[in-house]
């Protein structure tokens, strides 16, 4: 799926015709008569209405049908109406509405589906990619923002949003885009976090149910779909939510490399207990290694691809699916990052009821290894965002982290040992610059912060993905990551999300009745160690082809001699590799962009359309 949106203006005809041209492509109009949404989609993805002068569309999965969305349009006075719509709604999608001469976009919570935009003489234009507005504007990369992506594990909000094309900007998540026929589109807030107040019953119930929705969406109209199951909890979950409700399923499960990973030993009772699904199991020799393929160059140039280590494993599991008929493959990412026990639970916590809090103090005092004196000092800290912001930029360089002395908003982000000192200057102005701009948090709590945060940078990884498995026919969808599952999860009392004992508390009591009783209690999680290692193994030369016609190293930012220190070198663990992948997704997509000197323009919009 891709796609343009233009306002009810009188140029946008004009505008249009500045756009690169590519067969196939459709066109829904305003009620008026001019193109609105122009791009390529397929037709389970459009659910359209129109009352009068007024005219809805969403792209995505949803399951509201035409019926029914055209009786909700009918009451809607206002493109502000539309939030009734947008709260209610289940499934991952972005609403394009036009009423009254203006028009309103926005993309999911968790930037699954992502909204940006830009100006053509005056006349605002909307896509979900960049480089399609960048197509329309001219615009260039920005190249001072290029260092951020060093970052790892990424650049703190709002500088995780910042959009690396010139004059395009990200709607930030939680608002729509309101563009007027005649003046500057801006953004609007519609969404605020729920407070965390929901008992762990009426949570899990609540988050069942809006699974249960979200993997419906999937196969209301698929014939075939297929779910990764690992033996976690999260994608077998995923895995007996589908197995009644498609028609078809096909599990896939990689054998980890590891002996002593177990994630194939779960996986097998699982499939034990879907006897009517079909169970595909891959042994590592029939997969690409991690890094393989890492001289390709990409087609989508929205930004470093985050999964980039992957990305030739990812396209080989869209062939296998799309070979046994899979339309879409459900993936159990989100799961870890919305159901995780998190300190700053604790914390928010004990400040609040703290009388409450003495049990999830002990199971994070446990889980950290601190001393009573340490937990103590972290209980009593507190600051607010812009502060913990501001002191992350002193802290960007590689040296060892003092331990935390309150709440992070956020995983500290750090510049690798290969980061010149130019780059990492520039991050720092960049941060600190941010921060003194006292920026709201996604969320007043530290702890629900992380959770948004996280589940946008795995909003931006599916997003990202499902360009590469699109070709082939599979779409990579994401369950945990649909608002109503995100709210749900968010609204669930600090006090229930810990528990002594228990895997993902909140998670596991929702599937009581879904998942086999062994599957809830899973205390382990598979290591992947072994994975890296040997694709480092495989793929060293290419990666050191890679050092030494960096366009990293041309601009100044990475030093290529530290960058090979870490690629020959012995590493008991495989942290330094995180930073790595940032390193390597920049690199891959800044040859790409330069690679045929088209300045990012890969969205091209055709000359044959199809009237809607």
């Amino acid at each position: 799926m891709e796609f343009i949106v233009l306002p009810d203006h009188p140029a946008a005809d004009a505008v249009l015709a500045l756009s690169p041209r590519r067969a196939g492509d459709k066109v829904v109009r305003h009620p008026s008569g001019r193109p609105w949404v122009i791009g390529s989609w397929r037709d389970e993805e459009l659910t359209a209405a129109s009352a009068g002068s007024n005219a809805v569309v969403l792209l995505g999965r949803t399951r509201i049908g035409e019926t029914e969305l055209a009786r909700k349009l009918a009451v809607m006075r206002s493109v502000t109406d539309m939030d009734s719509l947008s709260r209610s709604t289940h499934g991952c999608f972005h609403l394009l509405a036009s009423i009254g001469s203006q028009v309103r976009a926005q993309g999911s919570l968790t930037t699954v589906c992502q909204v940006f935009y830009g100006s053509v003489a005056g006349v605002a234009v909307a896509a979900d990619r960049p480089q399609s507005v960048a197509a329309l504007t001219g615009a260039t990369i920005d190249e001072e923002l290029v260092a951020l992506r060093l970052l790892s594990p990424t650049a703190p909000h709002p500088l995780s949003q910042a959009c690396l094309w010139r004059g395009v900007t990200a709607l930030p998540p939680g608002h729509y885009l309101l563009m007027p026929a005649n003046s500057d589109a801006r953004p609007v807030r519609w969404w605020t976090p729920p407070e965390p107040s929901v008992p762990l019953a009426q949570g899990a119930d609540t988050l069942r149910r809006a699974l249960e929705a979200a993997v419906e969406t999937r196969t209301a109209h698929s014939a075939t779909v297929s779910t990764d199951l690992s033996g976690g909890m999260d994608s077998t979950s995923l895995c007996f939510l589908a197995a009644p409700r498609a028609a078809r399923l096909v599990t896939y499960h990689h054998v980890p490399l590891d002996p002593s990973n177990d994630d194939g030993i779960w996986a097998g009772r699982c499939a034990a207990d879907l006897p009517d699904a079909r169970h595909v199991k891959e042994h590592s020799g029939a997969a690409p290694a991690w890094y393989a393929g890492c001289l390709s160059t990409d087609e989508d140039v929205e930004g470093p691809f985050p999964l980039i280590r992957t990305r030739a494993k990812l396209e080989h599991l869209a062939r296998t699916m799309a070979a046994l008929g899979s339309t879409a493959h459900l993936q159990g990412i989100g799961g870890d990052e919305l159901f995780h026990a998190r300190a700053a639970c604790a914390h928010a916590l004990a400040r609040a009821h703290p009388l409450r809090s003495a049990r999830q103090v002990r199971v994070v005092r446990s889980m950290s290894r601190w001393t009573t004196s340490a937990t103590i000092g972290y209980l009593l800290s507190g600051g607010t965002y812009a502060r913990w912001l501001r002191s992350s930029a002193a802290l960007l360089g590689p040296e060892p982290r003092k331990r935390a002395t309150g709440p992070a908003w956020e995983s500290p982000p750090a510049m690798p040992v290969w980061a010149t000192p130019r780059a990492v200057d520039a991050v720092r102005s960049l941060i600190r610059a941010a921060a003194d701009g006292e920026p709201e948090p996604l969320a007043p709590l530290p702890v629900q912060h992380d959770m948004l945060s996280v589940a946008q940078l795995c909003g931006e990884m599916t997003r990202r993905a499902s360009r590469f498995t699109a070709p082939h026919g599979v779409s990579y969808e994401a369950p945990y990551l649909d608002d109503r599952v995100v709210e749900a999860a968010m609204s669930v009392r600090l006090e229930d999300r810990i528990a002594a004992g228990r895997y993902k508390p909140v998670l596991a009591t929702a599937m009581r009745d879904v998942l086999p009783a062994y599957a809830q209690g899973r205390a382990t999680k598979g290591d992947y160690s072994g994975e890296l290692y040997s694709g480092l193994r495989q793929h060293r030369a290419d990666l050191l082809e890679l050092c030494e016609e960096s366009v990293l190293v041309g601009m100044g930012l990475v030093d290529r001699v530290a960058l090979r220190g870490l690629l020959l070198g012995l590493h008991p663990d495989t942290s330094p590799f995180m930073a790595f992948d940032s390193t390597l997704a920049c690199e891959l997509w800044l040859r790409s962009l330069y690679r045929d000197n088209r300045s990012g323009t890969t969205a091209f919009l055709p000359p044959n359309r199809e009237e809607i």
